[in-house]
């Protein structure tokens, strides 16, 4: 005669200590995760804003007199960021300028500021996107 009690299958107390142990590693996982997704955007706004300020670098050694005429040209967005450019003016900026990436989602900017008087160029984030540079 076969057995007809036989035992198979998982106990309440087991299916439960499974979705415990579940929620647990994803409560661990899930922050890091989305940290990281800002630093790897953070990271496409700060290549963007380098190659951009490589070209309007050359645009104003090019043409010193003419820097809003010709060099304030529009930059290229992102599906996560919008970029811009202040502070070039016609020749009297002396090559002094902000550009700056702001997050289309909302959550914060990456800047690039060069200063010509201080020789620097500064790179900051906020929000989001601190510790970027």
């Amino acid at each position: 005669m076969k057995n007809l009690q036989s035992k198979g299958g998982f106990t309440l107390i087991e299916i439960i200590v499974v979705l415990i142990i579940v929620g647990v590693l994803a409560a661990i996982a899930l922050p890091n995760l989305f940290s990281n997704v800002a630093r790897s955007q953070g990271g496409e706004a700060v290549a963007a804003l380098g190659a951009d300020h490589s070209v309007t670098e050359g645009c104003v050694m090019g043409h010193p007199g003419s820097e809003l005429a010709l060099c304030n040209q529009a930059i290229a967005q992102t599906s996560h960021f919008t970029y811009a450019i202040a502070g070039l003016l016609n020749g009297s900026s002396g090559g002094n300028y902000v550009m700056t990436a702001t997050a289309t989602a909302g959550n914060g900017t990456v800047t690039l500021t060069k200063n010509t008087a201080s020789a620097s160029l500064i790179c900051a984030g906020t929000v989001s996107y601190v510790g970027v540079c």
